[in-house]
This record gives structure tokens, sequence and C-alpha cells, in this order.
């Protein structure tokens, strides 16, 4: 399996499924689970207990696109040879530097979406948390409101002249 096979079959859908479900409107008791499937997921250990899955895909992602950077750079400064320019070797060259483009766009965005995907998961996390915590003090009773009792308002008693 070449590079960017691995890249566009396994490390550009995972954070998209895994960002849907997330953002995925539903209720509570879903979303709390979602949030077990991805920290399940994302928490695979996959180097002893040292590298989980999300550091790994991070540093995968990103060396693809420090390599991509590099190769779409070389491309770009690249010079032909007026004399030997054909309409062949011209649009080989062209052929290149689209490839270098668009593997450059490619990796670029499945970097990002790992990126979104490790703070977007460690923010739910942390509400999730916060909401537990809440619960555990308010004596885990679910809440009929989240106001303050509703009061009989005070008749307005108008002064007359």
């Amino acid at each position: 399996m070449s590079l960017w096979k691995m890249v566009v079959e396994i490390c550009l859908p995972i954070p998209i499924v895994l960002l849907a479900l997330l953002c995925f409107p539903a209720p509570r008791v879903f979303h709390r689970g979602v949030l077990k499937v991805v920290d399940s997921t994302l928490g695979i250990n996959l180097v002893g207990n040292v590298l989980s899955l999300l550091h790994f895909m991070l540093v995968v992602s990103g060396a693809a696109l420090l390599a991509t950077i590099r190769t779409t750079y070389q491309l770009k400064d690249q010079k032909l040879d007026p004399s030997s320019v054909t309409p062949n070797v011209l649009s080989a060259n062209l052929g290149k530097r689209w490839r270098a483009e668009r593997n450059f766009w490619i990796a670029f965005i499945t970097f990002t979406l790992w990126c979104l995907l490790a703070r977007f998961y460690q923010i739910l996390k942390h509400k999730a948390e916060v909401e537990d915590s809440l619960a555990r003090l308010r004596g885990d009773a679910p809440a009929k409101s989240s106001g303050p009792a509703p009061t009989k308002p005070e008749p307005v008693v108008r002064k007359s002249q």
C-alpha cells in the first residue's frame, strides 16, 4: 500500500467520521456513548503505553504535510531548459506540479482534521467531566429547570395624585 493510499483511505476518513459523530445533534445519552467510543478509539495504545492512536496519527499526518511542502517547494523552483521544452515535457512538468499541490492539500486537510478532532474531543471530554461534577454537587437529582424557582409577581401599586 502506497503512502498516499494509506493517507486517503485510513488517515482521512477516521477524523471525518469521528468529528461528524461528535457534532451530531442528539440527546445527552447519545453524546456520552459517542464520547466513550471516540475515547476508546483514540486511546488505542500502539507502542506500549507510550503512543496513542491520536498522537501517532498527528505525527504521521504532520510528517506527510512537511514532506509535501518540501516536494511542492522543490517543484515550484524547478526550471526547464528552454531549448528542450516540448509540449510533452511541459505537460509532464505541469502534471508533477499538479500532483504535488493536490498531495499538499490532502495532507493539509488531513492534518487539520486530526488537530480539530484532538481539540474538539478534549473540549467535549472536559465538558462531560464538569457536567458529572455538577450533577454530584447537586445531589444527582435532575433539575426541573435551569433557572431560579418561579415566584408570583408582586402587584404594582400606583399612587394617585
